[in-house]
């Protein structure tokens, strides 16, 4: 999904932070692009994974990345910079919007590493763990009752982002697991462009 997309990059041994905030922007930096399979949980209110989505996703900054969900419905989201592509074959149908109308949304401010965009909307900060390989960042929402997301968290082990966790407004939450995730992969020529296919239904989305 793409609005829950959220990508994080390794941390460099022994270097002294101000805060959180400048913890994060450092596992932020220093790659340009990423790939990696994926599992995603709805959780219901008692914790128990209420649906389930998996799929894989290339990254590239800035604003390129190709989401694909393999099952249970195949989807496809595609960034090519200038326009994302929401693809449903089942539907025969693609959505194109451009990149802007997702604005400063917390997924987009978070793939690109800014953080001080992050920090208006956003309190940063850590939460302990006695495991020296464990990082654990929590994300709470200035006005909750404004934006899409009131929490988000983001876990690292051994310097990679393994899981985040997101909780909307209306305390719904999910989990993203990602397996296999590589820094600065060789990608395909074509892993970020996209032309509909012969027959399929095309929705402009100007985002106002």
């Amino acid at each position: 999904m793409l609005k829950k997309l959220i990508l994080t990059l390794t941390l460099g041994v022994g270097t002294a932070f101000a805060g959180p905030a400048e913890e994060l922007q450092q596992r932020l930096s220093g790659y340009e692009s990423a790939r990696a399979q994926f599992s995603q949980f709805a959780l219901s209110s008692d914790g128990d994974h209420a649906e389930e989505s998996s799929g894989y996703f290339y990254v590239a900054r800035p604003n390129r990345f190709r989401w694909v969900t393999e099952q249970p419905f195949v989807q496809e989201i595609v960034s090519d910079g200038e326009s994302i592509w929401i693809y449903d074959p089942d539907l025969e149908q693609v959505t194109r919007k451009p990149v802007d109308a997702q604005g400063n949304s917390a997924p987009a401010l978070i793939l690109n590493g800014q953080i001080s965009e992050l920090e208006q909307q956003f309190s940063i900060t850590r939460i302990e763990d006695s495991d020296p390989g464990v990082a654990l960042f929590e994300l709470q929402s200035l006005a909750p009752e404004q934006s899409t997301f009131a929490r988000i968290r983001l876990l690292f082990e051994q310097k990679q982002l393994t899981e985040l966790s997101m909780e909307d407004s209306l305390g719904q939450r999910s989990m993203l697991v990602l397996h296999d995730l590589v820094y600065n992969p060789q990608l395909p020529e074509d892993a970020f462009s996209f032309t509909p296919p012969a027959g399929t239904d095309l929705i402009e989305d100007l985002g106002f």
